[in-house]
């Protein structure tokens, strides 16, 4: 029912919830107007975010000490290229940092970075989609982890706006136009979960060469995670949204940190119990 691949679950999170950040930042930046000075938290935290993330993924190897071998067969792989993308992903958000630190103009190169990020998680979707495990072997997977970049990436880039500008002691005009970015695409990642769930449930009556099909890994408690992990994505991304939409509308220069705290705690519970469900069906399935 459950996984116990940790690593891969946080590995997926948090490279997809930082391409949501910078997706959502520089979307706020370039289309927009929010000036990078109100923005300063957002490119180096999804860059420690991506860099976490990888130092994750190692830990899921045998000897990560060969972990260079693994892009070598890029050319074949779907693995390979994973694994190259996120890291060319982390690099540019590095470099984005400190430049971005050094106040120089470069939104050729933030267009870049947001570009590199969403190929990498089509990457990552297409990592999945093996003919051998049929619960993965749908657009579902692709649709959940996009919804993951727009839902998880815009409560993140919420919080931490939120927490800069609490440090700062006072809001900006720009709390509007970033938190109304951030309403977007978590209300279009929650439309994508609600309809990657349907779509996933289609396959689960697929049986797998070990005689166990999809439907196992729902049998006896399982129901009942699945509706958690649904509840907790719901009530988080619909806090968000409420905490968003009343920064926009009723002038506040300062989003609520309180429930945008809270809409990032369940949302982040929501995800990894979904996450920990999806690589819990290849033990079912997969031969």
């Amino acid at each position: 029912m459950l996984s116990s691949e940790w690593s891969l679950v946080m590995f997926t999170i948090l490279v997809q919830a930082a391409v949501g950040m910078v997706l959502v930042s520089e979307a706020a930046r370039l289309c927009f107007g929010v000036k990078a000075a109100s923005l300063r938290w957002q490119t180096p935290v999804a860059c420690a975010m991506s860099l976490v993330a990888v130092l994750l993924s190692l830990t899921h190897l045998g000897t990560p000490s060969h972990s260079i071998f693994t892009v070598l067969n890029i050319g074949h792989s779907w693995l390979s290229r994973e694994i190259a993308s996120v890291g060319c992903f982390s690099g540019l958000l590095l470099v984005l940092s400190v430049l971005r630190r050094n106040n120089a103009s470069i939104a050729p190169l933030a267009l870049v970075t947001v570009c590199m990020g969403l190929v990498t998680v089509g990457i990552m979707s297409k990592v999945y989609l093996l003919e051998t495990i049929p619960v993965w072997n749908t657009v579902s997977t692709v649709l959940g982890f996009f919804s993951t970049v727009l839902l998880t990436g815009a409560v993140v880039s919420g919080m931490v706006y939120s927490l800069e500008k609490d440090a700062d002691g006072m809001g900006d005009a720009n709390s509007g136009r970033l938190m109304g970015v951030g309403s977007l695409a978590a209300t279009v990642g929650l439309a994508l979960k609600f309809v990657s769930i349907p779509l996933s449930m289609l396959t689960l009556g697929v049986v797998g060469s070990t005689g166990a099909s999809g439907m196992d890994m729902l049998a006896g408690t399982g129901v009942g995670i699945l509706v958690i992990c649904i509840l907790l994505v719901f009530f988080g991304g619909a806090l968000f949204a409420w905490s968003a939409c009343r920064t926009v509308f009723a002038g506040h220069d300062r989003p609520l940190i309180g429930s945008t705290l809270c809409a990032l705690a369940l949302v982040l519970a929501g995800e990894v119990l979904s996450r920990l469900m999806f690589y819990g069906s290849y033990l079912r399935i997969g031969l």
